[in-house]
Formats: structure tokens, C-alpha cells, sequence
């Protein structure tokens, strides 16, 4: 086991060099569950989840089971899928819509806002003496940014904005979920599958690890679009050329909560090539193009060097993101919920822009559903390497010597500057470092 004290000596982030330890080793696990979960602001869902009053959706805050809720009058609510009766879940469907909840075990009900409204012969049993108010299921604390829903456990924290720092909040307003085009529209329902990996390592993954994309693990999938482009088999892809110049952009580098982006594109190279791919879809796509572009650089009109797009990243502790290196790409938000030190569920749901046309949304859904989802062409690569990682790391004998993290070690400020946040080469490991850089200060706290 690796105590508390030891973690500066087993996390040296600045030097680029992390022990297998944080993944696997159990007592570290059980102190991350309240250090890191009960700490962090996390994405539980998103607005367009819950469009009418009564709408609700089943997610997790590390390994607690949550029902995110919009009662009556509108209110978004975070609560403890949790009866305080007796500790038994209330709410058994991923999503629907209610005017209150009923445990199947002893019957106590509860409004939708998570109020105890009912009790089984509460009068012949209880003697009209239970505080309802007292008890009804657990509030967590709430927020929602530009329709991204956030909780915390912790009523102490930082606002949620101040949580994601200016930088942060300028890419998820801009670049994430497009507030000046509309915002995003969700698909229904949740894709989730069980995986072996502890959940920092997909989360590193995706925060920053394009590495692997272009090294090994995906370069098979990127032959056959080649190939199959090159004969000119019809097939839609997001157009962003892998030729074009990369960065990466970390937020809350070296002081606060780490988000990261990787694959970001500067310039209207990417553009182009989106212009000629939705010119053999069709009119309506051409035109969504040129506006959702037209909308950008007004925007973005004081910068001298804009983004266009990035592909893949992270928001401290278990968000992914992927797909956003196009408008003809389907948004795919990921959470990575911890199941012990070795296994981990998946949950992932696609948005496409709301305002898109028709055609837009669906060549942006089927994008996604045959990439980043399990029975893509991508995701199962990397559940292959996790399964790997996992059977080797299984003795704690391959703990001893750190994993290396140097990638670009010292060189983090060597790309165009002037855009918020920390621009940094690609691919590196900078939003790896500085990810484990924020866990230490919370483990430590």
C-alpha cells in the first residue's frame, strides 16, 4: 500500500513520472472515492435530457447512484437514488418522466424534487410524527453551464464557474457546446458497457493521449478510411485532415481544475475540406457549413489566429469528449465511472447541434455510432489495451517502476499563443501531467 505521505514521491508529475500504484492500489482507491468524488464538480447530464417538467435520468458521482431530475416548476435537482429509509433505490429506469418516486421496499414516496410526501399507515405506525421535510432523498448540490449539468457533494466548493475557470468556460462555451449556434440537442438514451481499467486511465486517455491514435492502437482504422477513400468507395467521415498542423490546449494548467483538448486545428484548412465533404451530401449540408463557419469568425474576430475544431478531451475527473473536430461529427460525451481499482462502466450519450439541418444530424449520429461506441470501429482498440494493462499490472511486483510521462517534457509553450488557455505541442502528455498534477492536490488536501 501507498500511504498518503509517500503520494509527492510516487506522483511526480513534473517530472513526468507516475506509479502504476495510483491505479491499483485498493486503499488509495477507497481514499480517491471521498478526496476526489465528494470533492469535484462532475457532469451528471445535460438539459436537453430533461425538456419537460417531471423528466428525469439515472447517472453516478463516482460510485454513488444519482437521479438527476426538472420538477414541477422546472427546477433542475440532483438526488441520492438512495430511500433513507432503508437504503434501497427509488428510481429503477435510466430515464422517463414522474411526478414522484416509490421505493419497492417499504413504499415511502417521494416527489420528484426528492420531498417525502408519503409513508405506508403513517398514521397507525408512526403517529403522524415523521418530518417530512427531514427526510426526503439527499440534495446534491447543482449547476448548470450553458445546458451541461454539473453536481457536487461538496456545499463548500467553488461556484461551478469559477470551478472551470475562465479559460475553461470559454472553450465549453465556444467550442463544446456551441452557444452561439443554438446549443446542442441530445439523442435519446445512453450507450454503457463494463470494461476492465481503472477510470484515470481512460480519462488520461482522453484528456490528452492522442499518442496512441497515430502510433499503434488506431492506425489500422485509419488505414482502411484511407484505402477506402483513395478508391473512392463512398464513405461519410469528419473531414479534418489528419495531415493538418495539431495542438493541444490545456485549461487550468499548473492551478486549478484540468481540462484538456487535444487534436485542435487552427486556420480554414479544416474548413475546406468540411466545405467539399458536405458538398457530396447535399445543399442543406453546405449551407450549415458555411454559416456555422460564418457564426465562428464573428466570434472569434479578435483573435489572429482562430481554432476551427478539436477532436478529443477531458474535463477533470471523468468526462470525455470526442468527436468535435467537425460539424458533420456527432458529439459524444463519455463518463468513465470508477468500479473498483481494475473495472470501470462506460456511459456515453451523442449530441449533434440543435439548429443543424436534418441531414446534418444524421450523418453526425451515424459518424458516431460507427466510431467512439463499443460496437464501432474505435473503442474497441482501446478496451483491448485496457484489458492488457490490466493483466499485466495485476502484481504489484509491476508497480516499482513509473510509468512514463515525458512527452514533450519542456516543451509545452512551443506552439501559437494568444488563445485561451495553455497552447502546447502535439501529440504530448502536458494535459497528462497536469491531470495527475490536480489529483495529488486533492489527494493531499
Amino acid at each position: 500500500m501507498v500511504s498518503l505521505g509517500e503520494l509527492r514521491e510516487v506522483v511526480n508529475w513534473q517530472e513526468g513520472l507516475i506509479s502504476p500504484s495510483v491505479l491499483f492500489d485498493k486503499e488509495l482507491y477507497r481514499e480517491e472515492q471521498t478526496k476526489v468524488f465528494e470533492k469535484v464538480w462532475m457532469v451528471v447530464g445535460h438539459e436537453d435530457m430533461l425538456r419537460k417538467p417531471g423528466d428525469y435520468v439515472t447517472n453516478y458521482m463516482g460510485e454513488v447512484p444519482v437521479v438527476v431530475s426538472r420538477d414541477m416548476e422546472g427546477e433542475l435537482h440532483v438526488l441520492v437514488n438512495r430511500c433513507v429509509h432503508r437504503g434501497n433505490e427509488v428510481c429503477l429506469f435510466d430515464r422517463g418522466n414522474a411526478r414522484a418516486f416509490t421505493c419497492s421496499y417499504h413504499g415511502w414516496t417521494y416527489e420528484i424534487s426528492g420531498k417525502l410526501i408519503g409513508v405506508p399507515m403513517e398514521k397507525e405506525l408512526y403517529r403522524d410524527e415523521i418530518d417530512h421535510d427531514s427526510w426526503g432523498l439527499e440534495q446534491v448540490r447543482v449547476a448548470s453551464y450553458k445546458g451541461l449539468i454539473f453536481a457536487t457533494f461538496d456545499q463548500s466548493a467553488p461556484s461551478l464557474e469559477e470551478w472551470l475557470g475562465e479559460d475553461g468556460c470559454w472553450w465549453l462555451r465556444n467550442y463544446v457546446l456551441v452557444e452561439h449556434l443554438g446549443g446542442l440537442e441530445a439523442l435519446p438514451g445512453w450507450h454503457r458497457y463494463r470494461t476492465p481499467g481503472n477510470w484515470k486511465h481512460l480519462a488520461e486517455n482522453f484528456i490528452g493521449d492522442d499518442y496512441h491514435v497515430i502510433a499503434a492502437t488506431h492506425v489500422s482504422w485509419l488505414k482502411v478510411v484511407q484505402e477506402f477513400t483513395q478508391k473512392g468507395y463512398p464513405i461519410r467521415r469528419a473531414a479534418a485532415s489528419i495531415a493538418a498542423k495539431r495542438y493541444e490546449v490545456t485549461t487550468g494548467y499548473l492551478k486549478g481544475c484540468p481540462m484538456g483538448f487535444g487534436n485542435m486545428v487552427l486556420g480554414q484548412q479544416a474548413y475546406e475540406q468540411d466545405l467539399a465533404l458536405a458538398e457530396k451530401i447535399g445543399h442543406d449540408a453546405v449551407e450549415w457549413v458555411r454559416y456555422r463557419n460564418s457564426r465562428f469568425q464573428e466570434v472569434m474576430k479578435e483573435y489572429e489566429i482562430a481554432p476551427y475544431s478539436f477532436q478529443n478531451g477531458a474535463i477533470f475527473p471523468n468526462l470525455g469528449l470526442m468527436g468535435f473536430l467537425s460539424p458533420l461529427a456527432g458529439r459524444q460525451f463519455l463518463l468513465f465511472h470508477p468500479r473498483g481499482t481494475a473495472e470501470m462502466e462506460q456511459w456515453q450519450w451523442t449530441m449533434v447541434e440543435k439548429e443543424a439541418p436534418a441531414i446534418v444530424k444524421e450523418v453526425a449520429a451515424e459518424y458516431a455510432y460507427r466510431g467512439q461506441h463499443m460496437a464501432g470501429t474505435i473503442a474497441p482498440d482501446d478496451v483491448e489495451n485496457q484489458e492488457r494493462i490490466v493483466e499485466a499490472m495485476r502484481a504489484p511486483r509491476n508497480w516499482r517502476k513509473p510509468h512514463n510521462y515525458r512527452l514533450q517534457l519542456g516543451h509545452e509553450e512551443e506552439a501559437p499563443q494568444g488563445i485561451p488557455g495553455q497552447v502546447g505541442p502535439n501529440p504530448s502528455e502536458i494535459n497528462q501531467r497536469n491531470f495527475y498534477r490536480f489529483w495529488l492536490e486533492l489527494m493531499e488536501a
